[in-house]
């Protein structure tokens, strides 16, 4: 800096100023996208709720339970059926939203049969496994 003109410290001063400027824009323009993002996330987990009382949804309201994460709904048709009977997992995405490698994950293991049913019986403060 000692070597430098007067006219080099004014420019390098200019293009401190003009990022310093450029940076509270785009800090700007983050938070909205920040905040469009986070309300159209609660928008989803707002409607996930009202979702099984839509006319096109799979299964009776009756027949589902809410789970949240990371599947949002599990159902049960045909209880009464020992062949009948089915499990239904259900997911609810919004806007351009799309499953989770979680929720891929989980996917793919019901398709390929890689479900399990645990029993498990309570006696006052023990808790032991029935079945496995």
């Amino acid at each position: 800096m000692l070597n430098m003109t007067k006219d080099e410290i004014k420019r390098l001063q200019d293009q401190i100023e003009q990022t310093a400027a450029a940076h509270i824009v785009e800090k700007a323009k983050v938070r909205q996208d920040s905040k469009f993002r986070s309300s159209a996330v609660n928008w989803g987990k707002s409607i996930e709720h009202f979702v099984p009382f839509m006319t096109k949804f799979p299964l009776p309201p009756e027949d589902v339970v809410f789970l949240g994460m990371p599947i949002d709904y599990v159902g049960f048709t045909d209880t009464e059926s020992a062949k009948k009977c089915k499990v239904h997992f259900v997911e609810v995405k919004s806007g351009v939203s799309f499953l989770s490698t979680k929720q891929k994950n989980i996917k793919k293991a019901i398709e390929e049969g890689r479900v399990v049913f645990h029993e498990i019986a309570v006696d006052s403060n023990r808790a032991e496994i029935v079945e496995e």
